[in-house]
């Protein structure tokens, strides 16, 4: 998310932290022309390792040489503070709380299930709105049209399919825009709904 002065990152993905296909933020970054040096703020949704890990490069170099600021979940400091690869940043973790401001148009949601701290950002400009959800939906082609449909590795499924049914209501009748980790490419849509169901309508 730029402002215009430094940019604020919602998560970092997995490094190679897990499987060899997956980690290539730096390839993104550098793709769509943003220097790391401009990234000043970390915000994360859960601390889950494919949204994590990339606070350290492959090589062991830290991601973010200018980092400033790292905001984690309260309830999931500990659960961040536990991850050994990640020990020269557990002292430099701030808590981050439903409602904070991390800017004048970033707001952090609160969206617990999926993990128990699990949260949003809205981002707000020229009369828009984007949701950064994190995982609130993980697989695409089921649960927009059966959004009941919890996930094996959601912390607390009950928690998680009532906090999906509110994200995705507030989204459609608001008219958001919606960004997701596991969204189908590019990842960023909005959402419409009928009778019983949602879709996604890619940008």
């Amino acid at each position: 998310i730029d402002d215009g002065h430094e940019i604020t990152l919602i998560d970092t993905g997995s490094s190679n932290a897990w499987h060899p296909t997956m980690g290539l933020l730096p390839q993104a970054l550098s793709e769509a022309r943003i220097a790391v040096d401009r990234i000043r703020t970390v915000a994360f949704t859960h601390t889950h390792l494919d949204h994590i890990h990339g606070l350290i490069r492959a090589d062991g170099r830290d991601g973010f040489p200018q980092l400033s600021r790292l905001l984690v979940p309260r309830a999931e400091l500990d659960m961040f503070r536990s991850v050994a690869r990640l020990s020269r940043f557990h002292d430099r973790a701030e808590p981050l709380d439903p409602g904070q401001q991390l800017s004048a148009n970033i707001e952090a949601v609160a969206a617990p299930g999926h993990e128990i701290g699990h949260t949003g950002f809205r981002v707000t400009s020229g009369g828009e709105t984007l949701l950064v959800w994190g995982d609130i939906v993980h697989v695409p082609s089921l649960q927009f049209e059966r959004p009941e449909v919890a996930w094996e590795f959601d912390a607390d499924q009950d928690q998680a399919r009532e906090t999906r049914l509110r994200i995705l209501a507030l989204a459609a009748n608001n008219a958001w825009c919606v960004a997701g980790a596991h969204l189908d490419s590019p990842g960023v849509g909005r959402i419409s709904r009928g009778e019983t169901a949602f879709r996604f309508e890619p940008l």
